[in-house]
Formats: structure tokens, sequence, C-alpha cells
């Protein structure tokens, strides 16, 4: 069974190739904050004894140290930035990878109640979030912490009085970070929800823009849009005030800080209990504490967004698979194609069920129809042949094994699939042909393209079997995506061959074209159909009829014909002159 690693292991196991690199940003950041912590003292040392008694000799020893500072922390600066660079971005990849990997592993139910637009919103700009808080935050805390420390121990060294009222102000941003981040991240929270929303609304509204237009419900999805948009920017304008006056009280705090450590240390020189030199060494320090503190406010804001955007990816990646191996699965590189429904119960939601007790025994090579009204189970029963869903009662057997003991990668090479909705990838057409089996010729593309009746039409294109397909097929018609469907299940060289009104969207003419090239290349395989023309279901082996999840007739063609009073001869006198059969 799959485990879902937490967030940690997830994060050390991302992390672990760049370890090198980490140290490397690590040395280089330390090397910086050790040089910028040094400048205050060097300050102090230049206003006591070269302003004040006229050190010439330390002056030229300053003036070197004030140049080769700057150059050697810029030198550090482009080293340690350039790994923090690496390490965010491959992080950020394997991350994305991880998550998508695991994505499709995923069952079909998954994927019905998550709509594609929020899931590539998710995998997209949550990563993008945890990139930009890597490369903006990470080697900056690390400086901060370095530099903070010193700090804090030199203000103390110079005045534990005045080190006593910096820890008080920063005790202040603390105090204004604790009132502040609890109202970002709620609004943070709401506009990524309504983002998900939005994504999958703009992504779901594009690729049906033909019904959009034919319905004419543009206004109407404007209105929605709207309405998701306007929630999102109240939700992101709300987030960025309180984000606003979160910086303006640090600002206003860190203005008179300074402003009151600089008065207090100048009082202290008059009464002669520091030197000019300290108060200005004592000053840099603690804008060198206080600052930090503001970053690490900061910081922590920008975790917490971090944060929001792992959950949200964790929430994907703790979805256990429903659909998984067994133990031990059994391998097998192709099946003959018989098939046993034993007394096969199943439902989506618990109480309503979808089949109920079904029996079915399948040889090698018949073909089998389902039919039925809208609703019965028919493709349902195709859904847990092919184990996108498991059975809750009974069993399913392929060559007299159970499915379950199968290995998945194994049982899905076993199906070549036609859907009544065709699904083109972005690539060429020779790709798609040959997407469900990577290495077949070129010979048997072309010979799957005969049988699907799409050869002519691709080689009257341009570049033939190389031409691209836009996004979803988008230049092709609704026929010829459906006959290059075909044409890839066919090619695949499946054992079993399923069609889920995989012809409806084809005229009368190209069907019988098809299905004349298809009856040599199904000899032999097992078939399961789904359809409404009666050319394809009186010619199979046999006829299931299906209602509310329970075969009620079953036989072939000529056996359901002669029963009298039976609901397949009804059906099929009633709709013969149409040549099609509406649901009964």
């Amino acid at each position: 069974m799959e485990t879902v690693p937490s967030k940690s292991e997830l994060i050390k196991k991302l992390l672990a190739p760049y370890k090198a690199a980490i140290v490397f940003v690590v040395i280089a950041t330390l090397v910086i904050s050790g040089i910028g912590a040094a400048m205050p003292m060097l300050t102090s040392v230049l206003v006591d004894r070269v302003f004040t008694n006229r050190q010439m000799n330390v002056f030229l020893v300053l003036g070197l140290c004030y140049f080769l500072g700057p150059v050697l922390q810029q030198f550090f600066f482009a080293f340690q930035r350039t790994m923090a660079i690496l390490v965010a971005v491959f992080f950020a990849g394997g991350l994305r990878f991880a998550v998508y990997r695991h994505l499709l592993g995923l069952s079909l139910r998954f994927f019905n109640v998550n709509s594609a637009g929020k899931v590539v919103n998710r995998v997209m700009e949550d990563t993008q979030t945890i990139v930009n808080i890597i490369l903006s935050s990470a080697t900056t805390t690390i400086s901060d912490c370095v530099i903070a420390s010193v700090s804090i121990l030199a203000t103390f060294a110079i005045n534990w009085r005045l080190a006593l009222l910096v820890c008080a102000i920063v005790v202040g941003f603390v105090i204004n970070y604790r009132l502040s981040i609890k109202r970002i991240i709620r609004f943070t929270r709401l506009m990524r929800h309504e983002d998900d929303a939005l994504t999958g609304g703009v992504q779901n509204r594009m690729s049906a823009s033909i019904a959009v237009k034919t319905f004419g419900t543009e206004e109407r999805e404007n209105d929605v849009f709207h309405g998701h948009n306007l929630s999102s920017l109240e939700f992101g304008w709300t987030r960025d005030i309180a984000n606003n006056n979160f910086w303006m009280n640090v600002s206003l705090i860190a203005s008179l800080a300074q402003a009151l450590l600089y008065f207090c240390g100048c009082a202290m020189v008059l009464k002669g209990q520091m030197t000019y030199g300290e108060v200005m060494a004592f000053n840099m320090y603690a804008m060198q504490l206080i600052w930090p503190g503001v970053r690490f406010s900061q910081l922590a804001g920008r975790l917490q967004e971090g944060k929001v955007a792992l959950n949200r990816l964790f929430e994907y990646l703790q979805q256990v698979p429903e659909i998984q191996d067994c133990e031990k699965p059994v391998r097998v590189k192709k099946l003959q194609g018989n098939v046993d429904f034993e007394d096969v119960h199943f439902h989506y939601q618990e109480g309503v069920p979808i089949i109920r007790g079904i029996t079915l025994h399948v040889k090698p090579g018949e073909s089998i129809a389902f039919i039925g009204t809208t609703g019965c189970g028919k493709s349902t029963m195709l859904n847990l042949l092919t184990r996108f869903y498991d059975v809750v009662g009974g069993r399913i057997l392929l060559d007299g094994i159970d499915i379950r003991d199968y290995s998945l990668k194994d049982l899905h090479r076993q199906f070549g699939i036609v859907l009544q909705e065709s699904y083109i990838f972005s690539v060429s057409i020779r790709e798609n042909i040959r997407y469900g089996r990577p290495h077949a010729s070129d010979e048997e593309v072309v010979a799957a393209a005969k049988a699907a009746e799409i050869h002519d039409f691709i080689m009257a294109l341009p570049e033939g079997y190389e031409t691209r397909i836009g996004e979803d097929g988008a230049a092709l018609s609704v026929g010829q995506k459906q006959r290059i469907n075909i044409a890839r299940a066919i090619c695949a060289d499946p054992a079993i061959m399923i069609m889920d009104e995989a012809t409806s969207s084809l005229d009368s003419d190209s069907e019988a074209a098809i299905q004349r090239g298809m009856e040599r290349l199904l000899k032999g395989r097992t078939s399961f159909v789904v359809a409404h023309r009666l050319s394809t279901i009186r010619n199979a082996s046999q006829i299931v009829f299906i209602d509310k999840g329970v075969v009620i007739e079953h036989g072939t063609h000529e056996e359901l014909m002669a029963i009298e009073n039976g609901r397949y001869r009804e059906l099929y006198t009633k709709h013969m002159g149409k040549g099609v059969l509406d649901d009964a």
C-alpha cells in the first residue's frame, strides 16, 4: 500500500541532493554576516581614535578595512545567491514533480470532484510561491540570525541599560506581529480558495466555449467570473491592507526607536557614561538587531503564506489512491480475454446502489453490448472492469484471476478504450496514435489509422503524420478527433477493447466503414460496447439489457427477439426504422 510522507520527510528528501550547495550557502552567509557585524566596531574606533585622538596610523588600516569589506561581501553574496537560486529552483521542480506524479496515481474519483483548473493552479502557483519565499528569505534569515546574535551581545557589552531598552523595542515588534498575522493568514487562505474557483472556472468555460456560444450564456458566464474575481480581489485587498498596516507600524516603531536610542546615547555622552564612538557603534548594532527583528516579522508572515501553499499541496499529497496494487500483484503481458462478473455490487455513495448483483460470463473474442436507460450502470460496468473503481461486493475475473490481484500497470495495458468524449494531446498525429504504445512501428500506426478511416485525411495534410495538433485538437472536427482516438486504441494492440458510445459523433457511413476495418482487427479480442446504433448491437455475441443496476435480459439478438413481451424486442421493434435506439 502506498504511504504518504510527512512534510518534513518530503522536504528532507527533496533537499538531500543539494546538501553541498546548502553548506556553501551557509558558509557564504556567515562570512557576509561576519563582515557586516564588524563594521559598527570599526566605526567606533574611527570616531574615538581617529577623529578624537588623531591616531592617523589607525586611519589607514581602517580605510583598507572599509574598502575590502564591501568587496568581499559582494563576492560572497554573488556566490551565495547563485547557490541559493540553484537549491530553490530545483527544490520547487522536485516538489512540483512529486505532486504531479502523485496526482497521476490518484483514482478517478479524485478527478471527478476536483476541476483541472484548480489542480493546475495549485501545482504551478503554490510551488512558485514556495520558490519565491526560499529565494527572498532563506539566506536573509541565516544572515540575520548571525548578525542579531552578535549585535545583542555587542549592545550589552557597550551599555547594558540601553540594551534593555532595545529588548523592550523588540517586544513591541513581536506584539505588532501577533496582532496582525492571523488576519493576514485568514485572508490569504480565502484569496487562494477564490483563485482556485477562478482558475477552474476559466479552464472549464474555455474548454466548453462552443456550448457557451451555442446557448448564448456569455453574460451569465461573465457574471459568474466577475463574482469570483471580485471575491478574490476583495480578499486580496483586505490581506494587503493588513500587510500595509503591519509594515506602517513596523516603520514607525523602528524610526522612533532609532531616534530614542540616539537621544539617550547622546545624553549619556554628556554625562560621561559613553563616548560618541560607542553611541555610534551602539546605534548601528541596535539597528542590526531591530531590523532583523523586522525582517523576522516579515519572514513569519511570508512563512505563513508559504505554509498555506504547502498545506494546499499536501492536501493532494495526502490523498491516498483509492485503487492500489495488492501486496504481491500478478504480472502479465497479455491476457486471453476471458471475463467473469460474479455477483458484482457497486455504489458511488453509500445507500445508493448502482450495480446490484450482476453475473456475466464472457469468452475470449466475444463482443458484449450493454444497453439500457441513462444511469442504469452501463458505463459503470466498464469502469469496474478496467478497475477505475473497485467493486463493493462480488468480484471480476480476467482469465480466472481477480482483477484486484493484477498489477494495475499491466491490467490497464490490456484495454483499448474509446469514450464518447475524445482526448487529443498537443503533439503530432503520429504521437497521438501511438500514445498507448510508444514503440509501435510506423507501419502499425498507419494500419491503425486506416482501420479508423483517418489515414486519407492525415495524408492530405501538408505534414502528414507529423502534423502537430493544437490544444485539444482544436483544428480537427469532432469526428476526426474521435477517429484518431479509435486509431490510438487499435494501435495499443489490447486484449480487450472497450467502446463507450465511441462512434456516437460519427455519421452512419463513417461508422460502418470503421466497423468493417475493426472487425478484422478485433478478431480474437474480447470487446465491450455501449452504443445505441442497432447495427452495433445486433452483431454482438451477447446483448446485456441493464435496468437500475440489474440484468433483466441477456442473450444474442435472435434470442432476445424470441422473448415475447421482452424489453429488448419491444425497444428494437419500436426503433428499427431509425437505426438508433433511444433510452428504454
